[in-house]
């Protein structure tokens, strides 16, 4: 397996060639960025090595905290974490869900316990639920997919890279 170092060098040398194929598909420069820097922060964020203590996941501060249930129920190289079509899909769920789940309870103790208001842990999450499905439907959905694309090229890049060194490591033993 690749070096976190190596990892991230391959995420910055594809960045080029994905922003001029963004910007040739999309014909956006907007959408071309987009693209670009989600595959970044994929690349050196938003990984599938996130499913154990690497660089990504250090690279989370105190907040890598979030990646843990995601590190205890995914094994390493899991479908779920390395795979070419649902690891990304997954991640962005989990990520969306714990995220929810963190902002409703902030709500909830803030409301509660430092301005006193009568308010319940479910009505908080209702807020945080409307309000990401209202930022949803008021944004150009075009920047959800490039975001979603830069994401996956991140993950796919990673997860080839792997794929690429386990097989050149095996011939390299046989020959």
């Amino acid at each position: 397996m690749p070096s976190g170092r190596t990892h991230d060098l391959i995420t910055f040398a594809i960045a080029p060639p994905v922003f001029a194929g963004a910007q040739y598909y999309a014909g956006e420069t907007g959408l071309a960025a987009t693209t670009t820097v989600a595959m970044i922060f994929a690349g050196l964020m938003f990984g599938p090595d996130l499913d154990l203590d690497s660089k990504p996941y250090r690279r989370w501060g105190p907040l890598r905290f979030i990646w843990k249930p995601y590190q205890m129920a995914l094994s390493h190289r899991s479908r779920l974490s390395h795979g070419l079509v649902f690891s990304t899909i997954f991640r962005i769920l989990y990520f969306i869900a714990v995220t929810t789940l963190l902002a409703a309870s902030f709500l909830y103790v803030r409301q509660r316990y430092l301005y006193g208001a009568q308010t319940t842990w479910g009505a908080e999450f209702e807020r945080v639920s409307l309000d990401l499905g209202q930022f949803w439907r008021t944004t150009d959905q075009r920047y959800f997919y490039a975001g979603f694309a830069g994401l996956w090229i991140g993950a796919a890049a990673h997860t080839l890279a792997d794929i690429i060194f386990t097989v050149t490591k095996k011939v390299w033993k046989m020959v």
